[in-house]
């Protein structure tokens, strides 16, 4: 069984590693790193601006600078809440005694990190946090001191940091929009490769099986005034056969490495069907207590009956599953006699509030795909609670039957 859960495409990064310089692609590959880097680049660079001699004073500034650079080690994971941050220690900054003007370079980082994960609208918002906050401590400050502070709506570093980050988000949107786009031809090429093979398959058998009747006809007219003519056609039958076979199957094989949900259905059908203890196992692994009794003749060697009573089965214990409460015992019964094989399945549960509202999550029609599977070996299935408590589904099926369709 093919391991893949989905048919095979490409994802955001593999079109990154192909747009993409080496040094884009080894920043995306370390962020940590990158934003170490930049947390420590803004430091420096704030308080190499800080220690010249007569800028400002440094006390305040040696506590600030470093607290809003050291935020920016947060800023992917929580961008918003950093952005606020950085701005509330910029307007603190600007509000001191000896007011520390060199906190904007944390806060265009933290807007242009914010502008590259969130859209438009979040981005602008950001912005008038950014300029927003000072502004408001300053109109605070003159209406509590009468110190007049002029502050500035358009700060050209936040304004640039603003349309890199929606720059890079836009960019990313796209790559986003040609992935989609890239899977979608796939995809479209995967069902025109399908369609194809099919086609194959149908060749295939229709040229097969219209040779093996020719041969089968020529031999059986031949018989009696040409034996060893009927023995080659007969020999040739069987070649032609055994093509046919090998030829589907390498279809198939084709068609399944392409389809994972015919790889899984094909998987779990005719000889490939489950035996009995291992899906009584699986709902033993949930906790029900569920026991598993076999008598009378052997099962008969019919693939597709014993799919049918797999399915029952499987579908009767999910019953159990979804709609018996407090049930201490559920007895799984297979008896084979007089060419009759009889299915029963019994619990002493009492029904939950839900019974007979939710759909069945086994083959998804509940005892109507149970009453179903029965008819097609001329058989029948009945279902209701017990005497004592509890319920049972009782299914008999024709095993000398072929199923009918």
């Amino acid at each position: 069984m093919s391991a893949r859960s989905s048919p095979p495409g490409v994802d955001a990064a593999e079109v990154d590693r192909v747009l993409s310089t080496r040094l884009l692609l080894w920043f995306g590959a370390h962020p940590r790193t990158v934003d170490g880097v930049v947390a420590l680049l803004c430091l420096g660079a704030q308080m190499l601006v800080l220690v010249l001699p007569g800028a400002q004073e440094p006390w305040p500034g040696l506590l600030l600078v470093p607290l809003s650079c050291g935020l920016l080690l947060w800023r992917r994971q929580f961008p918003r809440t950093i952005l606020v941050a950085v701005a509330s220690v910029s307007t603190t900054g600007l509000l001191l005694p000896t007011p520390v003007a060199l906190l904007g370079l944390p806060a265009a980082v933290a807007l242009y990190t914010l502008a590259s994960l969130a859209p438009v609208a979040t981005a602008l918002l950001g912005y008038a946090v950014i300029v927003g906050l000072p502004a408001a401590g300053m109109l605070l400050m003159f209406l509590a001191t009468g110190v007049p502070r002029a502050p500035s709506l358009l700060d050209p570093l936040a304004l640039i940091a603003l349309a890199l980050g929606i720059a890079v988000r836009s960019a990313a949107r796209r790559r986003e929009a040609l992935t989609e786009l890239v899977n979608q031809r796939l995809s479209t090429a995967r069902v025109v490769e399908r369609q194809r093979i099919s086609a194959e398959m149908h060749d295939i058998v229709a040229h097969s099986l219209s040779t093996m009747i020719a041969l089968g006809d020529g031999a059986s007219k031949g018989w009696e005034s040409h034996p060893e003519r009927s023995a080659l056609a007969l020999g040739r039958l069987g070649d032609v056969g055994r093509s046919a076979l090998a030829d589907m199957n390498r279809v198939l094989h084709v068609l399944r490495e392409e389809d994972p949900v015919l790889d899984e259905s094909l998987h779990r059908s005719g000889h490939n069907v489950p035996e009995l203890e291992e899906v009584v196992e699986v709902f033993r692994g949930t906790g029900m207590p569920v026991t598993l009794i076999r008598s009378g003749a052997t099962m008969p060697e019919n693939p597709a009956l014993s799919t049918t009573v797999y399915r029952i089965v499987q579908e009767s214990l999910t019953n159990v599953l979804r709609y018996a409460e407090a049930a201490t015992r559920v007895e799984v019964s297979i008896a084979v006699a007089d060419g009759t094989v009889t299915v029963q399945v019994t619990d002493d549960g009492r029904a939950g509030p839900h019974a007979g509202q939710a759909r069945s999550q086994g083959a998804g029609r509940g005892l109507l795909g149970i009453a179903e599977r029965a008819a097609t070996y001329g058989g029948m299935s009945t279902a209701g609670p017990r005497p004592g408590g509890g319920w049972m589904t009782r299914t008999t099926l024709l095993a000398d039957g072929a199923a009918r369709t």
